[in-house]
């Protein structure tokens, strides 16, 4: 049996551009850093011709989730899109809109009334559910539209929520001026 080589490089060589490509999706989406910690210390001292002093207590970074594994991952990603198309026009993550800020909504309440709510609001309401007509109550008695989500998407919506920040990532250097 003869090998084809050049088959095989490129194989090889699609398969590194498919992972690259994960790889920086990921990390544009915030999920991964392609930054090794190092890069993220401070140093105790700088040099004298670099600006001022900036003592390790006065930097802090804020820390990136990275998913336990590629199923949250796309989960997460596909949350953020599903977030962005169906809810970001009436909710955020920790900031009352038009409709309430959704932090901890999977510790408020339990995931199937969470779908149950999201698929049909009014069913819950017309119900007599006591958190949900507060809900209604609480925001101008506006009802919430179903998007005809599945449970998936809902539950891929509530892993983006879960690992959202409270502010946004940065890095944050308090700088004290040398004496």
């Amino acid at each position: 049996m003869r090998t084809n080589f050049a088959g095989l490089a490129l194989a090889v060589g699609m398969g590194l551009i498919i992972i690259l490509l994960g790889v920086g999706t990921l990390s544009m989406a915030g999920l991964v850093s392609i930054m090794p910690a190092e890069f993220y210390e401070a140093e105790e001292q700088q040099p004298a011709d670099e600006g001022p002093v900036i003592p390790r207590d006065r930097v802090s970074v804020a820390s990136t989730y990275i998913p336990a594994s590629t199923a949250e991952a796309a989960a997460i990603i596909s949350g953020d899109a599903l977030f962005k198309a169906n809810c970001a026009q009436c909710h955020a993550v920790y900031q009352q809109v038009v409709g309430p800020k959704l932090a901890d909504i999977d510790k408020r309440r339990p995931m199937p009334w969470i779908v149950s709510w999201v698929q049909n609001s009014a069913k819950v309401i017309a119900s007599g559910d006591e958190y949900g007509v507060k809900l209604y109550n609480e925001n101008g008695k506006q009802q919430m539209p179903s998007f005809g989500l599945s449970r998936k998407e809902i539950e891929d919506i509530i892993a983006w929520i879960k690992v959202q920040p409270e502010s946004a990532p940065a890095i944050h250097i308090e700088a004290v001026a040398a004496n």
